[in-house]
């Protein structure tokens, strides 16, 4: 099953500041959902308030899985992942990165190594397994996490730049993982992401934030080839927006 995530009427507030104001949207289950926008503008708060990091000051984030609410809870926590910018790692080996989260989630050892191996070898990390989190470089750690995000196979998977730290070779693993997550598990995907062609490539629907709200989206084609908004056009064709 794949969770629907919705925000309504969201406003986070960081001091005097106004990180999303009023924010309504409805990211589709089963689909690649590209998240768009100039640096400030709320995309990661977006996402950490969909994350349980944060909580909303006004509105409420709704879950659901087909018609059927969820409640907020650690239940529901284990059916999502985050990989953010930068990945967040163990001081021990890559293994033991891998299995953490599928031991909470209840898996079986056989099921559990089978799972970190595959993963692993899916990225092109199959022989690090032994290594020690810290000896990584920054796209090798990034890798993992990618790496650890399928082996959990999340039904909601939430993403924050994930390939900013990656050559153009990682950048293209990344993107088939996530393909193969969305395509074979009918996993959600939030992508946060600037690379305008790695949206357009990913992206099943696409939305674009300005200024703490949500300025426009909808389905892939028409969002890049006839966006409704000036703002949104200039920004998918290069133009500096601030």
């Amino acid at each position: 099953m794949s969770l629907t995530v919705e925000l309504h009427d969201v406003t986070r507030v960081y001091g005097k500041r106004e990180a999303l104001a009023g924010v309504s949207c409805r990211f589709l289950p089963g689909r690649v959902n590209v998240l768009l926008g100039p640096n400030g503008c709320g995309k990661t708060t977006l996402l950490r308030l969909a994350a349980f990091l944060e909580a909303p000051d006004v509105g409420k984030v709704v879950f659901s899985d087909g018609d059927l609410p969820v409640a907020p809870g650690v239940a529901l926590m284990r059916r999502m992942t985050l990989v953010s910018q930068t990945p967040v790692l163990f001081n021990t080996t890559v293994f033991r990165n891998m299995e953490y989260g599928l031991q909470l989630r209840g898996g079986k050892e056989r099921e559990i190594k089978s799972r970190v191996f595959d993963a692993l070898e899916l990225v092109g990390m199959g022989n690090f397994a032994g290594a020690r989190a810290a000896s990584l470089s920054g796209g090798e750690a990034q890798r993992v996490a990618i790496a650890r995000a399928y082996a959990l196979r999340p039904e909601l998977l939430l993403l924050d730049e994930p390939s900013s730290n990656l050559d153009p070779e990682g950048g293209s693993v990344f993107e088939d993982v996530l393909r193969k997550l969305n395509e074979e598990q009918g996993t959600t995907v939030v992508i946060v992401t600037h690379n305008l062609f790695q949206a357009r490539r990913l992206a099943h629907a696409a939305f674009f934030m300005y200024g703490g709200k949500m300025v426009e989206w909808g389905d892939a084609t028409g969002f890049f080839n006839s966006p409704e908004s000036a703002l949104t056009s200039k920004f998918i064709s290069g133009e500096m927006v601030f």
